[in-house]
């Protein structure tokens, strides 16, 4: 079949190779323009036209799709056989959508109708999820209320942050689209009906009570609350890795990597020296240093918990674990990590 790939961050460069490697064409790559993306202000591509560009093939990168109407009459030309969708990052228009004789198929990286939206990786981390999944509909006007055709679950585990879980749901939106196009290329000798009428497609509808919304991260989502719970604090600095931050010593401090000591966590997660004890924290105030292990890292204070910082970064310093973070910090026991 002759396609169109809509897609912009890393996340989607895993399907445009496998449909690149499967026997379908790609007529050309839409893609959002290319972005200021680090310091210096230089302008980068989207890893998805970097990709697209090394393998040669036509790019479009429009500003705002759904209002250039020169670019939506570009694409329409191409008389692509169906579009497929993969954090493209833009609303497509009807007059878009209704185009492809064989639809436009989203793949989503959440088990719809349950994280609707523009993050719903760092939301499912963030809330609690222990599962979470991929999810391929088909595309309409509404967000990501489309009809689902394949879908497929995966684990959240406690040290699992939004870059490991993207990187495997990635692979599995991979998986799920080459599945798709064979599904659709099975049924196109059928020419009586519509290819939705031919396939057994679920209407997320009957899970109307499990509807959420996953909206888009805010800068003041990254502060850490110390206020809070140490598990809640620990699934935050999961859900928005590399960017959840704190203050100490009047500097910025990205937390990286931590682990909420409470008391039925997995004794896997734990040195020998720190199982079977209670760790229930009183009487400190949340975000006071109350310990310090030179192989570990730093003991804070929460609402309940002790939360153990393994691994983070000073602002203009280099990231730190261990004994190295130790002698970055230089904490003492009393010292405290501020809101701002």
């Amino acid at each position: 079949m002759k396609i169109i790939f809509w897609g912009t961050p890393q996340y989607s460069v895993p399907t445009l190779n496998a449909i690149v490697n499967s026997n379908h064409e790609i007529l050309s790559v839409v893609t959002q323009p290319d972005r200021k993306r680090r310091r210096g202000g230089k302008l980068d591509p989207s890893p998805v036209k970097k990709r697209s560009l090394e393998l040669k093939l036509p790019t479009i990168t429009p500003e705002n799709i759904k209002n250039d109407i020169e670019v939506q009459e570009q694409i329409k030309a191409l008389d692509a056989d169906v579009y497929i969708v993969v954090a493209f990052g833009q609303i497509l228009p009807k007059s878009l959508l209704d185009v492809p004789a064989y639809g436009c198929w989203n793949a989503h990286a959440s088990s719809l109708p349950r994280w609707r939206g523009a993050a719903p990786i760092q939301w499912s981390i963030l809330e609690g999820d222990t599962k979470t999944g991929v999810c391929i509909m088909a595309m309409n006007e509404g967000l990501d209320s489309g009809p689902v055709l394949l879908e497929k679950e995966l684990d959240i585990g406690l040290k699992d942050n939004a870059i490991i879980l993207a990187s495997r749901l990635s692979t599995i939106s991979a998986e799920l689209i080459i599945n798709t196009l064979s599904i659709i290329d099975g049924k196109l000798n059928n020419q009586t009906s519509s290819i939705r009428d031919l396939l057994d497609l679920r209407e997320q509808d009957r899970y109307g009570n499990d509807i959420k919304y996953a909206r888009s991260i805010k800068k003041e989502d990254l502060l850490i609350d110390w206020h809070q719970s140490s598990l809640n604090i620990h699934r935050r600095i999961m859900a928005f890795h590399p960017n959840s931050y704190t203050f100490y010593k009047g500097k910025r401090l990205k937390i990286l990597d931590s682990l909420p000591i409470t008391n039925d966590i997995p004794e896997i997660y734990l040195k020998p020296n720190m199982r079977n004890k209670d760790y229930k924290v009183s009487n400190t105030r949340p975000g006071t240093i109350i310990g310090i292990d030179k192989d570990s890292g730093i003991f804070i204070s929460t609402s309940d918990y002790p939360l153990l910082v393994l691994k983070a970064q000073l602002q203009s310093k280099n990231k730190a674990e261990g004994m190295q973070l130790i002698q970055l910090l230089k904490p003492n026991i009393g010292d405290t990590l501020l809101n701002q």
